[in-house]
């Protein structure tokens, strides 16, 4: 197996950090849902999502690389735990994209928890790298991190098979959503001390 080094985000990485989450997360089902296919047109808006949130919100954000490659790209965020405005949305409006991802993002932001925590996300490890613990090793890494720290963390996930791997590293489902026809799991870990 060849050796992942693990580093940190710098501006000159956000480009090449957003292509590898748009590729690992192009199959996710709420993708799919909110952005209504899978293909280059898709993966393209989904990278310049993740690109405006490693931009404009980087948070602490590690990179896996395997001959210099980003492979896996893994981020977290301190968050107070304040609620943010949640707004309505007309039904006509969940007929185009960005009354889609605001529906989402808002149904999402009323699952925040609301004291201090660490928020997991995202966190994708490109198609061709998974199942070699790459993500294994940045979910531990997270763990370190926050359990140095005495620290609870929170994360968003839409797959079962993305829930069994999360409750490997203590997580907990702590509650659901239907979102677009997709189940959406909220998932806590209390730090291990």
């Amino acid at each position: 197996m060849k050796i992942c080094q693990i580093s940190f985000l710098e501006k000159s990485n956000i480009s090449e950090a957003s292509r590898v989450l748009s590729e690992a997360m192009l199959q996710v089902p709420i993708h799919i849902a909110i952005f209504q296919g899978h293909s280059e047109k898709e993966r393209k808006i989904i990278e310049k999502m993740f690109f405006e949130l490693l931009t404009d919100l980087p948070g602490i954000t590690f990179l896996a690389r395997i001959n210099r490659q980003i492979v896996g790209v893994m981020r977290m965020k301190s968050c107070d735990g304040s609620k943010i405005s949640k707004g309505h949305l007309q039904t006509e409006e969940l007929n185009n994209l960005d009354g889609r991802i605001s529906y989402w993002r808002n149904q999402w932001a009323r699952q925040d928890p609301s004291h201090q925590h660490w928020h997991l996300g995202p966190v994708g490890v490109l198609p061709s790298h998974q199942g070699k613990g790459i993500g294994t090793r940045l979910l531990s890494l997270f763990c370190k991190e926050v359990d140095a720290c005495s620290a609870p963390a929170y994360l968003e996930t839409d797959s079962d098979k993305n829930v069994r791997f999360y409750e490997r590293f203590g997580f907990q489902v702590v509650s659901e959503t239907d979102i677009f026809g997709v189940k959406n799991y909220f998932m806590w870990r209390n730090p291990i001390v």
